[in-house]
């Protein structure tokens, strides 16, 4: 349960960091980093706790969630949805994923030049890429899921 509120603190803390860039009204600031919350202890919980999911089908979820939340809050405070979504789904970017696959990639090319071994690499880069890929792509899926299925007006 600790596990769980820190990492929900930690996605409430960086989704006010990112929201501040895009400088909106300061009393939507805290609605963002709760979003963010509550959508990042989404993916921890369906990832870590009881159902032990793969991280593109929790992202989803979690996204789906976000953009719910996101909707409901755009619809009370009387403002577009993207100030409280794009926010609150930056924490939730594969960043190790993405890391990993330019790491193959330069080791890719520094071990083709040197000594040809680059079959390991090569499948890193690929693995790595594909998931940076199909996180985001759920997640934005995921976030768009709301507005088809017409939860919210």
């Amino acid at each position: 349960m600790t596990d769980l509120l820190q990492d929900g603190f930690y996605a409430c803390l960086a989704a006010i960091g990112f929201g501040s860039i895009n400088n909106p009204p300061r009393r939507l600031l805290i609605w963002c980093g709760l979003i963010a919350a509550v959508g990042h202890a989404t993916r921890y919980y369906l990832m870590h706790c009881e159902w032990q999911m793969n991280i593109v089908i929790a992202g989803f979820i979690a996204a789906s969630v976000i953009g719910l939340l996101s909707d409901i809050a755009a619809h009370h405070k009387h403002c577009p949805s993207e100030i409280f979504s794009f926010p609150a789904l930056l924490p939730m970017i594969p960043g190790m994923y993405a890391y990993g696959t330019v790491q193959a990639l330069v080791l890719y090319i520094y071990q083709h030049q040197n000594n040809g071994e680059t079959g390991h690499y090569l499948d890193l880069f690929i693995y790595n890429g594909t998931m940076t890929l199909l996180i985001i792509l759920m997640m934005v899926v995921g976030l768009s899921v709301p507005r088809l299925l017409k939860f919210t007006k």
